[in-house]
């Protein structure tokens, strides 16, 4: 019957120990240096099947003989796939050898040499004994396979009719009778065992001396404790906030407060263990139903300090779960029970099989137990207890229906626990109680798991920790690929631990550790799909491969960027050419090694890119094109990361040349992506080619009658003052003809940065206008005629308007300052034209 967790430590450990002998054993069948053949093993391992074969046959086949049978056929399994995957490659360099003699002559052509044709002979008959010898021990894969199946099908049956053996019942009064009489002699002689034993010790003076270790004991572990303790809750223990806690100071509390919850009661227990087993007080059925109950007790105090911490009935600000007060202690204290019930329950199953006791007593005992944890189980499930909210919404609540048909169909099956038992299936009772708590427990130790390793990938890649900025740093890491690079760590991590709860709950549900570790070897050996086999770590392999490559990678394109170049005269663009350059063949190398390991057949690729290489054509002729255009940018480099370019409409620096397409930042902050088929069929101007030099142009225009040799001499002045102008060619000035209100002139100045030409723009025009302001250069704005029309109408009213002092009535009467002019002469407007 499944019993408690501490139970499961053996099996799980067996499960590692197999695993790491199949392993080991996988590598020895690959050691070149094996002495025996595998025609030799297909023997060996033949013999093996026709005697399992016949146990088989047996009727009163014992379980224990079962799960023998079952480890071996496990082991002879794993090890056939192991040899004749190693066997495997020396069939291929064999097909080589005679695929390189090439196919033999056909008819009607000149016969080979001899010596040729016995080679060839030779080989073929090495071929084919090798090729049966493969076949031959796959035939023995298939027949342990049968074996395997046969063997399990036979241990479900065993468990279920187990399961469904009814027995008597717990209502037959002939039951209890029998058991309260087997429990009353049961006490009778422990307490006469007790009494002598005793007295034996009160006449042989060993009491003292085991009340002295006992006490000593205690003394040591409280010593040894305390102080531990005390400085975890100074350090990790229930802290001051001002704020809310957040919830990763609320995981990492709760882990900590729970394991310094344990240490003390356990520190006392193992105490009292130690003491009990050095004194030799213990016989050898004590010592183990002594052991077992230092088990059962620290799971307990596991159980109750974890609860507690979790939960923190009288802390409510350091719950993980947001229930209500009352809520956090039923559910807390619920639990600590139903541990406690089944650490007692473990005890007195160990004390039954150490005295042997009856039907009706095991029947009574199990009945008893299961029945407790059932109610306490509906306890757990109370209405009030799956409230996510406060009390005060715990009073009413209102739960959405999948957790009530969720809810009412846990209830049934604990319900069904003491139902089954009163029927008198007490195995069948017993494994649902057992499995329904085991179960709960472990989904809870799963989420927890994922929830303290997400907290923990967090803090390692936070900003506001020093291990966190000391990973940024040395990964060079910015906000978004930290985030990134967590979000993949903490899911591949939650994999992983989902995939260690699945292994776990099969244990917990009967799976032996032989069938995992054969489950798990066969998906690490490899697996037939088709004609292409998969092996789980080819593919770890390969993905550990591509990753070690491609960080190899950017190590050396840091290196390259971060210690090579400042050390060279290279410019930027050729920087960027070889980083890229080198980006692009690290990807292809780990890409094809990481395709290479997995065993996938480039030859064959090759002919499938071969045979699609007319529709990748005309589906992809676009991508290629500006691929292979980004490759020529790279190389002849007509642009480089930046060049200030124009194009068409837009013109800025290049930021980076990428497969695809060139992103071009423009003056405004704005990425432009252009596609580099486009920079290489289509023109453009490239600012900064051949060098940093930059023009600057600024058009002067001063009044007629200026001293025009003045201006130059006042304009070279300015231009040559200016630091960032270049000497050499010097400024120069040009007159560039009359215009229509002042004297042209034209400014030209060539600068170091091409940058900067805005900016040294606006500095020489701001002397410029201060020098002309100074020297009293006049610079003129063009004069501007404005005719106004107006109709007959418009203008007498005009007219009118302006003839009139400030205040006159608009009846015309008063004196006028201004008339209008009464020439005869005046020109008119033109009638039906409009006016401006």
């Amino acid at each position: 019957m499944p019993s408690l967790p501490s139970s499961r430590i053996l099996p799980f450990l067996s499960f590692l120990l197999v695993l790491g002998t199949v392993i080991m054993g996988a590598t020895r069948a690959d050691d070149p240096t094996t002495p025996k053949l595998l025609s030799t093993l297909v023997k060996e391992w033949n013999a093996v099947l026709e005697r399992t074969e016949k146990n088989l046959l047996k009727p009163d086949l014992a379980d224990d003989r079962l799960d023998e049978l079952r480890a071996e056929m496990t082991d002879l399994r794993l090890e056939a796939i192991a040899a004749t995957e190693a066997a495997r490659p020396e069939a291929k360099q064999i097909q080589s050898e005679l695929d390189t003699l090439g196919p033999p002559p056909g008819e009607g052509a000149p016969a080979e040499s001899p010596s040729v044709a016995a080679k060839r002979k030779a080989i073929s008959d090495r071929l084919t004994a090798s090729e049966g010898t493969i076949k031959e021990a796959e035939l023995v894969i298939a027949h342990a396979d049968r074996i395997l199946d046969k063997l399990a099908s036979l241990r479900r049956t065993r468990f279920t009719e187990r399961l469904l053996t009814r027995g008597p019942s717990p209502l037959s009064p002939s039951v209890w009778q029998k058991a309260l009489g087997e429990l009353s002699d049961s006490l009778a002689a422990a307490s006469q065992e007790f009494d002598s034993w005793r007295a034996g010790q009160l006449s042989n003076g060993s009491a003292p001396r085991f009340a002295l270790q006992l006490s000593l004991g205690i003394v040591a572990a409280f010593v040894l404790v305390w102080p531990l303790r005390l400085w975890l809750l100074r350090r990790f223990g229930y802290i001051t906030l001002e704020g809310e806690p957040s919830h990763a100071q609320r995981l990492r509390t709760a882990l900590f407060t729970g394991f310094i919850r344990i240490l003390l009661p356990s520190a006392a227990a193992i105490a009292v263990y130690l003491a009990l087993t050095v004194s030799g007080m213990l016989s050898d059925a004590g010592q183990v139903i002594a052991q077992t109950a230092l088990l059962a007790f620290i799971f307990v105090f596991f159980v109750a300090a974890f609860c507690r911490a979790a939960l923190a009935p009288f802390e409510p600000e350091w719950r993980i779960v947001q229930i209500g007060d009352a809520a956090a202690r039923s559910v807390s204290g619920t639990l600590t029970l139903i541990a406690l019930v089944f650490a007692l329950d473990r005890i007195a199953d160990e004390f039954s099989n150490q005295n042997g006791a009856s039907l009706e007593m095991t029947v009574v005992h199990k009945f008893i137990s299961g029945l407790i944890i059932a109610g306490l189980l509906l306890i757990l499930l109370r209405r009030q207890n799956w409230n996510l909210d406060s009390d005060e919404t715990a009073a009413h609540p209102q739960q959405p229906r999948p957790w009530q048909r969720l809810r009412f169909f846990l209830a049934l099956l604990v319900l069904a626990i003491p139902a089954s038992a009163l029927l008198g299936y007490v195995a069948l009772s017993r494994v649902l109680a057992t499995q329904f708590v085991l179960t709960a427990g472990l989904y809870v130790a799963v989420i927890l798991t994922r929830a303290l390793l997400s907290e923990a990938v967090e803090q390692s890649l936070s900003a506001n920790t020093h291990l966190g900025q000391k990973i940024r740093a040395s990964l060079s890491l910015n906000d978004e690929s930290s985030e990134m690079l967590r979000f993949w760590v903490t899911e591949t991590m939650g994999v992983i631990v989902v995939l260690i709860g699945i292994i776990a709950l099969m244990v917990l549900w009967g799976a032996g550790e032989h069938d995992i570790s054969g489950w798990l070897a066969e998906a690490i050996l490899g697996f037939k799909l088709g004609n292409l086999t998969i092996s789980l770590a080819d593919i770890f392999l390969a993905i550990l491969l591509f990753v070690s490559l491609l960080t190899l990678t950017r190590l050396i394109q840091r290196t390259l960027e971060q210690r090579i170049f400042p050390r060279t005269r290279i410019d930027m663009g050729v920087r960027n050419s070889i980083r890229a350059s080198v980006g692009y063949v690290g990807f292809i190398i780990a890409g094809t090694t990481a395709v290479s390991v997995i065993g996938v057949d480039l030859s064959s690729l090759a002919l499938i890119a071969g045979a699609l290489s007319v529709g990748i054509g005309l589906g992809l002729q676009n991508i290629v094109n500006n691929f292979v255009s980004g490759l020529i940018l790279l190389v002849e480099r007509p642009i480089k990361v930046g060049d200030w370019v124009v194009v068409g409409d837009h013109q800025g620096y290049v930021k980076k040349i990428s497969v695809r397409a060139t992103e071009v930042s423009t003056f405004d902050q704005a990425s432009v992506f252009i596609p580099n088929s486009s920079l290489i069929a289509n023109a453009v101007m490239n600012r900064t080619y051949a060098d940093k030099l930059g023009r600057v142009q600024i058009p002067v225009g001063v009044a007629y009658g200026t001293d025009a040799k003045y201006v130059r001499e006042q304009l070279m002045a300015i231009a040559n003052a200016h630091h960032e102008v270049r000497r050499t060619p010097s400024p120069i000035v040009f007159f560039k003809g009359f215009g229509d209100s002042a004297l042209n002139f034209e400014l030209v100045a060539i600068i170091n940065d091409v940058d900067k030409v805005k900016s040294v723009t606006s500095d020489l025009c701001f002397e410029i206008d201060e020098v002309f302001r100074k020297e009293g250069i006049h610079i003129p704005f063009p004069k501007r005629d404005v005719t106004l029309e107006f109709r007959s109408d418009q203008l007498d009213a005009l007219v009118s308007a302006l003839g009139r002092t400030p205040g006159q009535p608009a009846d015309g009467k008063g004196e006028a300052s201004i008339a209008p002019d009464k020439r005869p002469d005046a020109p008119g407007p033109t009638p039906g034209r409009p006016y401006v």
